[in-house]
């Protein structure tokens, strides 16, 4: 979504984000080798899925599901339980507070 001055907007109230995100990790491979002494490391790279929930624009919570190139039943066992987790927690309102009347 998009303003007049051509910024992003974000929706009112609870909303999920989900999207693709690329991550890179430093492992010392001296270290996996019990010898760490930093000569040898290597760096990993993997995609995963981010499902970020929002309540009136502040993050609220954040998980990152990893995604193999060959993903199992299981993998997607997991995505499919935290899609519904997330979408289940945008349609639910949150506790009114006290109005003090």
């Amino acid at each position: 979504m998009s303003d007049a001055e051509g910024g992003t907007t974000r929706p009112a109230g609870r909303w999920v984000s989900v999207r693709l995100q690329h991550r890179q990790v430093r492992v010392d491979e001296s270290c996996c080798a019990g010898e760490c002494r930093g000569e040898c490391a290597a760096d990993l790279s993997y995609d995963g899925i981010v499902i970020s929930n929002y309540d009136e624009g502040a993050l609220v919570s954040e998980r990152w599901i990893p995604l193999g190139a060959e993903p199992s039943e299981e993998d997607d066992e997991v995505l499919i339980e935290q899609l519904r987790a997330a979408m289940l927690w945008q349609a639910r309102r949150p506790p009114e507070t006290a109005t003090g009347e």
